[in-house]
């Protein structure tokens, strides 16, 4: 199926849901990509939008992301927030920090293969190992193609030797090889699972559920969805369970400005005492069957 560009009356539907869940990956959708993790900031524009949409009544906003919490909350610096760190391994849900218990007993497996990776590619310099302390990652965007075909012969040598990886997975995403615990919420839609558990009964009453992500790892939240929810996919087409795409990160933020003014309006109209917005009904906008 083709992917369908969002339309401005689909946009209202979803925008006058009463209540509205929106999930955000961080990188590739609320900034661009960069060349290393540590250069991707958040433009001013999206941290304004975001503090505003989230402050309105029946919107919760989560960033999901595969990047440590900590780094994460960081990176966008709001509260009032949800974080999901580690592709769901740490979550900031309501204030209180939770940690994966099977990634707390696997750590220092993590430690230990993201020594032997870095001693290992000590002669690929452009390539990150990066420990997440619950997961490692390893960033190849910087390399040449020998390089990566070097960097890949590397990486399958030191995991073949690695005496713990009956307990861990890798997982491919844009330019990197994930490596996180089998067990436990280790992926975007386990973790959206848990975000819906914990809303209340008010918070799921006309709820719609909004995921937007560029890379292979956020498909596991599109997989989760209801049909009435919404899948976006950021970036140019590719094989994705997302119904609709956006074409780059900055269309991103005029999705959520359209979505904040939209309430806005519905909310004036509402407390001049005049009906809201009228429902449309469930309509099948989500991802593909």
């Amino acid at each position: 199926m083709t992917l369908r560009a969002l339309d401005d009356k689909t946009i209202h539907v979803v925008a006058s849901s009463p209540n509205l869940l929106i999930c955000l990956d961080y990188d590739g959708t609320l900034t661009p990509i960069v060349s290393r993790p540590f250069l991707a900031r958040l433009h001013p524009r999206a941290r304004i939008i975001l503090k505003k949409l989230s402050k309105m009544p029946g919107v919760k906003i989560v960033i999901m992301s595969g990047r440590a919490l900590g780094d994460l909350e960081k990176q966008v610096g709001l509260k009032g927030l949800g974080y999901v760190g580690n592709h769901g391994l740490e979550r900031n849900l309501g204030g209180h920090p939770e940690i994966d218990s099977h990634a707390i007993q696997l750590r220092g497996f993590i430690l230990k293969l993201t020594d032997a990776l870095k001693r290992a590619m000590k002669n690929v310099p452009a390539v990150l190992i990066e420990n997440k302390t619950y997961s490692a990652t390893v960033h190849y965007r910087n390399l040449s193609p020998s390089a990566v075909a070097k960097a890949r012969r590397i990486f399958r040598d030191v995991w073949s030797n690695f005496s713990a990886k009956i307990f861990f997975k890798i997982r491919p995403g844009k330019k990197v090889w994930e490596i996180r615990p089998r067990r436990g919420c280790s992926d975007k839609g386990r973790a959206l699972q848990l975000i819906l558990r914990s809303l209340t009964p008010a918070q799921r009453k006309g709820l719609t559920t909004v995921c937007v992500g560029d890379d292979k790892t956020d498909e596991d939240a599109f997989a989760v969805l209801r049909r009435s929810d919404v899948a976006i996919y950021v970036g140019e087409s590719q094989r994705t369970m997302a119904r609709y795409r956006l074409r780059e990160t900055g269309a991103v933020l005029d999705l959520l400005e359209k979505i904040k003014s939209i309430r806005q309006k519905a909310s004036r109209v509402q407390s001049g005492g005049k009906p809201l917005i009228k429902s449309t009904g469930r309509s099948k906008l989500g991802r593909k069957p």
